[in-house]
Formats: structure tokens, C-alpha cells, sequence
């Protein structure tokens, strides 16, 4: 059977708009996206490599910062977040002599209706220097990727709003 085009009715809206879409579109805020990326780029350091414990710099204050920011969000929707700290421990030629711990920060949106078709967000919380093993010089990567993870952020922010047949996943890895 072949599909017929019908015709546009006069004040119908053009066939490409979505009235939920714009309203997604719109809802982005450029001003938290550049507020997200400076404080991310604040942590210095960022190596998967860095200070974990500093509440201030490295790797494990930009987590912190990162799960924070999902957890207000969660909040803020009645907990259709579930934040949680996924790791692992990796060693080899890349890693110190005891490896080193890899955490990720990730928030899962569960879907109404079809909850096992999964959809993943992801941007990676850490950067580098030139040198893979300098773990304590500055890497602030406003592009790499800390700006990636800004979107993140903002986008489950945003989507928070809404319920979707299918599972978000939104995931901050501490490595690519």
C-alpha cells in the first residue's frame, strides 16, 4: 500500500516542528552551560591520575562537584534520578605502581515503557597534559571535555522534566 501526502491545512504548523522539542531546545541555559564548564575547568588538574581527596582540585573534587549537580537535579524532579559511582581499579604502563581507582558519575533516568532500551548521554570528566603520567600540572580542558560534561549536565537537567519510554543514562566517565 502506498503512503499518500496529504495536503497542509492552513495554521498547520510546518511538518519539522515539535512543540515538546522546541520547549527541550529552549529550556537549555547557555549561562549555566558556561557556569558548569568554568567551575569544571576551576579543578585544574583533572587527570584520571589526580588528587582524589582535595575538595578544591583534581579528579575526584570535579566527581564530587559532578555528582552534586546531578543529585540537586534529582532532587528537584522527586528523584526520577538515580545517581550512582560506578569504579574500578586499572593498572598497566599508564597507571601508578598500584593502578588507580577509575570512577565514574552516572545518572540514570528510568524509562515508563520500554525501561530496557537504553539511551546514553556520556562525556568524560577527566583531562591531561601531553605527558599521560603528569598527574599533578594543570589540564583544565574547557574543551576537553569539560564543555562535554557541562552538556551533560544541562541536558539531564533539562530532560529531568520530562518521562520517556526509554532509559536515560547520563554518564560523567573518568575516562575515554
Amino acid at each position: 500500500a502506498a503512503a499518500v501526502a496529504l495536503p497542509a491545512q492552513a495554521g498547520d504548523p510546518p511538518a519539522s516542528h515539535h512543540a515538546e522539542l522546541d520547549a527541550i531546545a529552549h529550556a537549555v541555559s547557555a549561562r549555566s552551560l558556561h557556569d558548569l564548564d568554568a567551575a569544571l575547568v576551576g579543578f585544574g588538574a583533572r587527570s584520571t591520575l589526580s588528587d582524589t581527596h582535595s575538595a578544591t582540585r583534581g579528579i575526584g573534587a570535579a566527581r564530587r562537584f559532578v555528582k552534586a549537580q546531578l543529585e540537586q537535579i534529582a532532587r528537584g524532579c522527586g528523584g526520577c534520578l538515580r545517581v550512582v559511582t560506578p569504579s574500578k581499579v586499572f593498572t598497566g604502563e599508564r597507571t601508578p605502581e598500584n593502578g588507580v581507582e577509575v570512577v565514574d558519575v552516572v545518572a540514570i533516568q528510568r524509562g515508563t515503557t520500554d525501561p530496557d532500551r537504553v539511551i546514553v548521554i556520556t562525556a568524560h570528566l577527566d583531562s591531561r597534559r601531553t605527558d599521560v603520567m603528569d598527574a599533578v600540572g594543570d589540564a583544565p580542558g574547557a574543551d576537553d571535555d569539560a564543555s562535554g560534561v557541562s552538556a551533560l549536565i544541562e541536558a539531564a537537567r533539562v530532560l529531568s522534566r520530562y518521562r520517556f519510554p526509554a532509559t536515560l543514562l547520563h554518564s560523567a566517565d573518568s575516562g575515554e
